[in-house]
């Protein structure tokens, strides 16, 4: 849709110019400067160039502009003073018409002579108007569920998971034993690269290959196994997708999980001072995260709720812009895997283009959830105070990697948004009061912390109990706890 141009004229201004909006939340500007203002700024670029020019016979500055012209020429005078026109009369025009640009404009000039009006045209991409609708009527509250018993219970068994410890044993595996094995397969005939080497297996456990963790059950240290079974449809390999392969299994040892007791002395390597007090301090634990699952999860049904309810016309600017950060990210995790991101393409099979067209709606959200936001926070007068900025830089990581990237406007600027965002969110979700949080996090059945250094000093930390020393492996117990932390 295109607005019908506006034009702008007023005595004392030396410009007139028209505005236009097209499709795309694009502005087109169009515009006259008066003869007089261009003759103007030649004259004092002149004067600048002059103060450096050197020619024979005059001190610098003082050379008449007729000898500086048939020396330098003047078409660079015109050209100049037209750029500085072009740039004063734009920033005036913005104001003007309180529009917010997210680029740079695109000019084209149209007339530069000496003694006629300047006239270009100026397109820019400016921040959408936002029709928020009713995006008070959400319906999402916070109500954290408090833990249960049994949860908790089932918290401290995972965590005694955690801590055991492998033994070496001689007889066949057991459900529930941990073998380490190397394992080859073979389809229709033809070898696949290793499939494992010095993998600890859990003996029983489900796998996404059907039966195979049944296979480990049985084996003992040095024997091998022959199995048929199939790859599940769900393979990303479409070469073994469905298919059987012979799966040969070596044991190269079977070790049995010993798992500590619950007692005080359990309860002392993990940093408290008994049973009880454990259970205390998982329950308190499980509250804080109920809480904020809660709170995530009114925050999602807030902006559900406000996207579906707000209309704007979000600009593929800053959906660009999206994509550039999400393919950002992901080639920061392909780094950290050791990977190249040309590697990580070869693996999945597509190519950058294919993965930013699959990823585009989810960009489109992301811009329009941030322009959403910004009209919201807004309305409800959202903002940051210098302290609450200066209180996040402190926290964030980059600020100990790297104190001066923290000065960068820009980055400062992503940091003060993504706070007003939070507060914006939590405001609408009834989060605004300073001890709303506390009391969802009693209400789950947790201790809110101190969040205005009021509270009672905490007690020091008990110190942690070595377990005693048995004849299982630091190598068994390291595995044991990688293959945990997999699940």
């Amino acid at each position: 849709m295109t607005d019908t141009p506006t034009t702008t004229t007023p005595a004392e201004r030396s410009f007139r110019h028209s505005v236009k909006r097209e499709p795309g939340a694009r502005v087109v500007l169009e515009v006259e400067a008066d003869a007089d203002r261009l003759t103007r700024q030649t004259d004092r670029v002149f004067e600048r160039h002059n103060q450096k020019a050197r020619i024979s016979g005059f001190r610098p500055g003082k050379a008449p502009r007729a000898m500086y012209e048939r020396q330098y020429g003047t078409e660079h005078l015109w050209a100049e003073a037209a750029e500085d026109v072009i740039d004063e009369t734009y920033r005036e025009i913005v104001e003007l018409e309180d529009i917010t640009p997210i680029d740079n404009p695109s000019v084209a000039v149209s007339q530069l002579e000496p003694g006629k009006p300047l006239k270009y045209t100026a397109t820019v991409v400016v921040k959408p108007d936002v029709d928020l609708g009713d995006y008070k009527a959400h319906g999402a509250v916070v109500e954290p569920k408090p833990p249960a018993d049994d949860e908790i219970e089932k918290t401290i068994e995972a965590m005694r998971e955690s801590h055991a410890e492998l033994r070496p044993i001689q007889r066949e595996a057991k459900a529930g034993d941990i073998v380490m094995v190397d394992i080859d397969v073979t389809v229709g005939g033809k070898q696949l690269p290793p499939f494992a080497r010095n993998a600890h297996v859990e003996a029983g456990r489900d796998s996404s290959i059907k039966g195979l963790g049944e296979a480990f059950v049985g084996l003992k240290a040095g024997e091998e196994k022959k199995v048929d079974l199939a790859f599940p449809d769900t393979t990303s390999d479409e070469t073994i997708r469905g298919k059987t392969g012979t799966f040969t299994i070596r044991a190269t040892q079977v070790s049995e999980k010993i798992v500590p007791p619950l007692d005080d002395g359990f309860a002392k390597t993990v940093g408290v001072g008994s049973v009880d007090e454990l259970r205390r301090a998982v329950k308190n634990e499980l509250a804080h995260a109920a809480f904020h699952e809660a709170r995530d999860a009114a925050a999602d049904k807030l902006m559900d709720h406000a996207l579906e309810a707000a209309k704007v016309e979000v600009p593929d600017l800053l959906v660009q812009d999206e994509l550039d950060h999400m393919i950002a990210d992901l080639r920061a995790r392909v780094r950290e895997q050791g990977l190249t991101f040309e590697q990580f393409l070869l693996q999945a099979r597509k190519t950058e283009p294919e993965i930013r067209d699959e990823w585009r709606a989810a960009a489109e959200r992301r811009a329009k959830a941030m322009l959403v936001l910004d009209a919201i926070a807004m309305k409800e007068g959202v903002t940051v105070s210098s302290n609450e900025l200066a209180a996040q830089v402190a926290m964030t990581p980059l600020a100990q990697q790297d104190p001066q990237a923290m000065r960068d406007p820009v980055v400062l600027s992503s940091l003060a948004r993504s706070i007003r965002n939070r507060k914006t969110v939590d405001k609408l979700i009834g989060l605004e009061s300073p001890d709303a949080e506390s009391e969802l996090i009693k209400k789950a059945g947790g201790e809110a912390a101190d969040f205005h250094g009021t509270g009672a000093a905490k007690p020091e930390a008990p110190k942690i109990i070595v377990p005693e020393k048995t004849d299982a492996t630091p190598e068994g117990r390291e595995a044991l706890r990688a293959m945990l932390q997999k699940k």
